[in-house]
């Protein structure tokens, strides 16, 4: 399986992890913060925050800044961010790519369109990072 899929399938079960515990939360604590309203067709439509969007913000914000950008997904997959010469992320690096991750989830629709067309993020094209494969030394 290449790394394109595997980023995919990291992301699904991240997402799903995320949401289970979310829905759990959810299901305990009501939390909505209502940051406008429209009009459309004679429908009130509201827009703004859950708690479940906070859950999955925290959640990657969390991994990318104090566990080196992996993830549960990542892990299980086995791939890893790097620099694109191959070296690991610095603090500085990781924290810059996560601002980049939150702005292309609010514009989702055309970041997705350019992972599947091009097989990489904005995030990664902005701060020059790769997915890898990850890879295991014996120890000598």
């Amino acid at each position: 399986m290449n790394v394109k899929n595997k980023r995919i399938l990291a992301l699904l079960l991240d997402l799903a992890i995320v949401g289970f515990i979310a829905s759990l939360a959810t299901s305990m604590i009501k939390f909505e913060w209502e940051l406008g309203t429209y009009s459309l067709f004679n429908h009130r439509i509201s827009f703004g925050l859950s708690l479940s969007v906070l859950f999955y913000l925290v959640y990657f914000i969390l991994c990318d800044i104090f566990w080196n950008s992996m993830t549960i997904g990542k892990e299980v997959l086995k791939i890893k961010v790097v620099l694109q010469d191959g070296a690991p992320l610095e603090l500085k690096s990781r924290i810059y790519r996560t601002l980049l991750k939150t702005i292309s989830i609010l514009f989702w629709p055309i970041s997705g369109l350019v992972f599947l067309v091009n097989g990489y993020t904005l995030e990664d094209d902005f701060s020059k990072t790769k997915t890898v494969e990850k890879s295991y030394r014996l120890p000598q």
